[in-house]
């Protein structure tokens, strides 16, 4: 939205051109009579001294109302004169915007208010408001005489100070400035200062003309009209959904009526008063000519009560009134006000809440819009298992303890307690026990909180990875059951599971030069202290590469790769990928499979793949692109941040080729994506307790979380429940999106190794009896590889019956290639393929061979029986011994492999 596009604000000090804009409007005032004409037209010395002569008049009439003469300028000289921004109003009703410009929400605190100008009330609201609150508004110059000393006898008749005759700038002034105490100080002081202000105004404005609009618009932009609402645009969307200027004059009339005790006269709860008092606004317009005879029947006549809608935009969701992304929002702009403005966490919530903030997130409705249907389809989610789970957060003062006042909370300590229950019974006795514990004469209650949760829950984020905004963004299932409710999404810190094998061990390892896609890490056991990591698949694979490592989610694997990085590095590759919630002690081998102290949370993972998915560049998740003041000033920008490097580009590139294969063809086929091109990496903890999946494609990186909120295991739900929900999500985002694959970086090479050792292949490689020969796969340029030759590779000769090392009585061995290594053939074969042998090069064939005698047959030498010419330097001998030659190893260059 362009500056010129957002909506007018008040100038915080009024400026020469008002007059201009009241005097149009000004001729569009009716005159009841010709004496307010000939008053405007008093100028000079006549009309200062005029001021001063009731400045005298109402302070002696004070006086004699037992105030006395001296109180009263002992009242003035300790009254400081007004600026003009003193009567600004100072809560408004900050409006929050898309990302495509489009208000959708609504921010305030105790007070309701959107700030229009003037010229955008339709001048029946004006008039119905003078009409009944200020009869003589345009004619004075503050203060109204007649009605001081209307007041002023009833005042004295009942000994009392319950008449005020207050004119609109008097209560403007109360409103803004003082307070609402009924006292002699008060009044002495309101009625000084809006003698004050409206001279003030009329020297910068130029003319009095001016300064009266400039004094109404603020007026009918601060006025309490009931529930919390504060001037007439907010009172005209909750009343009747509708702009101020769109009512009728019935309805500015109904609204007007509110003015002199809300609480008594507001239209929803008090229609039969509000009537009566409409009638008399109704009455009094026509009395001082602002209305005609037939305008003033037509609105006494019009039902506005069987029109009005009395609820606010946010009112209308039903649960909460406002969505999870907004409320995320709200937490991270009040940190942003604390740490780049200044302001304490108090200042931060008030600024947001009652200042009239314009914020313009990054929010994408129609993406929110799908993950909001989403969640609250149940039919999405596997069946909960009947429970409960309760989270009870209670706050208890220890009063033995001294405070330094109300707002010191030094004696306070906050609990959280979580259960899982089976009945609502279950949870009062819960809350109860837990007040039984923390409670007593000196440990009062300060504040507590019940959540309880009956379903199997979720959340999942929603990022643009080219910029970190955050798109929308869910944190939990079902309708939102409130405002400030715990967020799954941001607030929620779990285990990650597998989905931190590329976090914390490959990325780093990639990105220092130490693995590749095709490097070799030998699946086998291994213990670390007192922690021996197995495979979910419950056996051992021996040489794997790091690509079937990452597609086949292979435990062993990444805890290697984390203990060749170290753990001082993948713990400072994860902080700057934004993992803020990891600790010092997350600095284990533990981590490499998702064994965190604490956890993280679905919002810092997805930002961390977020950053893989954008070639390396990590941005800060962001809510919001600018912010500004009431003033229409800026505020916060985040529209030019800078993201950081953290990653190669060929790093993020060949961490991104490897997970489309989790998806092809591995642990995340539920999540692909029909005609998208889908990256990712699944995650499960142990006991089916934490469901985890992030995935990006070329446009937007999303995750998502499936469980209980206590950590309790998941019975009778599939381990890819969670991938479906991503799919459905993520599939409707990109109906309309073309197809593109990822972008490969400058620098990308393909290397071809043994599979077995890793190394160069030499020429046996090739030959391996299984098939565990050279691999080529891609990798960095700058990888610097080891230049060695495979030497696993060998021939042996082994029994053409048994497998094993050809003994003297074999009588036809036969010549294989494998690799060997601490005496195991690397890549054989659980399960001997039909036609191969068990080859076992660790022993010697005894077996005792029947040889059935023959007949020998006279053939011709260097032929066998059937003709076909034989090589006697390879073959078999009179003497059934067997000769087999071994290639000797080729002097390879140090790019050999490198296509």
């Amino acid at each position: 939205m362009s500056d010129s596009q957002r909506r007018r604000r008040p100038h915080s000090r009024p400026e020469s051109d008002h007059g201009s804009s009241s005097s149009r409007r000004r001729s569009t005032r009716p005159h009841p009579n010709a004496r307010r004409g000939r008053k405007r037209r008093r100028r000079g010395t006549g009309k200062k001294i005029s001021k001063i002569l009731i400045v005298l008049v109402v302070l002696v009439g004070f006086a004699v109302a037992g105030a006395g003469l001296g109180t009263v300028f002992g009242i003035l000289q300790s009254t400081d004169m007004l600026n003009t921004s003193d009567v600004m109003p100072q809560s408004y009703t900050s409006i929050v915007y898309d990302d495509a410009g489009t208000e959708v929400d609504k921010l305030h605190g105790k007070e309701n208010r959107e700030y229009v100008n003037l010229d955008e009330i339709p001048l029946h609201m004006q008039h119905a408001v003078v009409a009944i609150e200020d009869e003589r508004f345009y004619e004075h110059g503050g203060i109204d005489m007649r009605g001081i000393f209307r007041s002023l006898v009833e005042n004295i008749k009942t000994m009392s100070f319950r008449q005020g005759a207050s004119t609109i700038t008097q209560q403007l002034i109360k409103n803004e400035v003082l307070t609402n105490e009924k006292s002699i100080v008060r009044k002495v002081k309101e009625q000084f200062l809006a003698l004050n202000l409206e001279d003030t105004l009329e020297k910068q404005l130029g003319s009095k003309e001016a300064a009266k609009d400039y004094i109404l618009e603020l007026y009918l932009n601060t006025i309490a009209l009931s529930h919390g609402l504060n001037g007439v645009e907010a009172a005209s969307q909750y009343y009747f959904g509708k702009h101020v200027s769109d009512l009728t004059l019935a309805e500015s009339a109904c609204i007007a009526s509110i003015t002199n005790n809300p609480s008594l006269y507001a239209p929803d709860s008090q229609p039969e008063n509000n009537k009566k008092r409409q009638t008399l606004v109704l009455d009094k317009m026509l009395e001082l000519g602002y209305i005609t005879q037939e305008e003033h029947d037509e609105a006494l006549a019009e039902d506005v009560y069987a029109n009005l809608v009395c609820t606010n935009q946010e009112e209308s969701t039903g649960v909460a009134n406002h969505n999870y992304f907004v409320e995320a929002m709200i937490d991270q702009l009040a940190e942003d006000l604390q740490e780049e403005l200044g302001y304490t966490s108090a200042q931060a919530y008030k600024m947001i809440y009652n200042n009239g903030l314009e914020i313009h997130t990054t929010m994408n409705t129609e993406m929110q819009a799908i993950l909001d249907e989403t969640f609250t389809d149940d039919s999405m989610f596997p069946p909960s298992d009947g429970t409960l789970d309760v989270t009870y957060l209670i706050s208890v003062a220890d009063t033995s303890k001294p405070v330094s006042g109300p707002d010191d909370t030094s004696n306070q300590s906050h609990y959280e307690r979580k259960t899982t229950v089976t009945s609502e019974d279950e949870v009062d006795a819960f809350v109860e026990s837990v007040k039984d514990e923390l409670l007593d004469d000196t440990h009062q209650l300060v504040l507590d909180k019940v959540t309880v949760s009956k379903s199997l829950q979720s959340a999942m984020v929603i990022m643009d990875q080219s910029n970190g905004q955050v798109k929308a963004l869910v944190g939990g299932r079902g309708q939102k059951p409130g405002d400030s409710v715990f967020n799954r999404a941001t607030q929620g810190l779990r285990q990650q599971g597998s989905a931190m094998k590329i976090l914390a061990s490959y990325a780093p390892a990639i990105d220092t030069g130490l693995l590749m896609p095709g490097s070799i890490i030998v699946d086998e056991p291994v213990t670390y202290g007192s922690w021996s990591p197995r495979n979910w698949q419950g056996r051992f694979f021996g040489p794997l590469t790091v690509r079937e490592g990452i597609r086949d989610s292979m435990n062993v694997l990444a805890v290697k790769a984390f203990m060749m990085v170290g753990a001082e590095t993948s713990f400072e590759y994860m902080k700057s990928m934004g993992l803020e919630h990891l600790v010092e002690e997350d600095k284990a081998a533990t981590t490499a499979l998702g064994g965190l102290t604490q956890g993280v949370s679905v919002m810092e993972m997805t930002g961390a793949y977020a950053c893989i998915a954008n070639g390396g560049t990590y941005y800060e998740p962001t809510y919001y692109t600018v912010v500004y003041d009431h003033d229409g000033n800026v505020l916060l920008d985040n529209r030019e941040k800078e993201g950081t490097r953290v990653l190669k580009e060929t790093t993020a590139y060949l961490l991104t080729d490897m997970m489309e294969d989790v998806i092809t063809s591995g642990t995340g086929t539920a999540a692909q994506i029909s005609g998208m091109t889908v990256a990712g990496k699944t995650g499960t903890t142990s006991d089916n307790v934490d469901l985890t999946f992030y995935g990006y494609t070329p446009y937007y990186t999303a995750g998502i979380w499936m469980g209980y909120d206590t950590s309790k295991e998941m019975t009778n739900v599939s381990g890819s429940a969670h991938l479906k929900i991503w799919k459905h999500v993520m599939s409707q985002i990109h109906a309309n999106l073309p197809n593109k694959e990822f972008t490969r970086p400058d620098g990308i090479v393909t290397l071809s190794v043994c599979a077995a050792s890793g190394a160069q292949p030499s020429s046996l490689c090739s030959q391996d009896y299984y098939g565990y020969s050279a691999r080529s796969d891609l990798a960095a340029a700058d990888f610097q590889r080891d230049d060695s030759v495979c030497t696993l590779h060998k021939s042996y000769t082994v029994c053409s019956e048994t497998g094993k090392l050809a003994g003297p009585n074999c009588p036809n061995p036969i010549s294989v290639v494998v690799a060997v290594k601490d005496g195991q053939i690397l890549g054989k074969p659980s399960e001997v393929p039909e036609g191969k042998l068990d080859i076992d090069v660790s022993q010697e064939c005894t077996s005792d061979h029947i040889v059935e005698p023959t007949t020998p047959e006279e053939t011709t030498p260097g032929t066998d029986n059937e003709g076909t010419t034989t090589d006697p330097s390879t073959g078999t001998g009179d003497n059934n011994s067997t000769e087999t030659t071994t290639p000797t190893n080729p002097v390879d260059d140090p790019n050999f492999g490198i296509q």
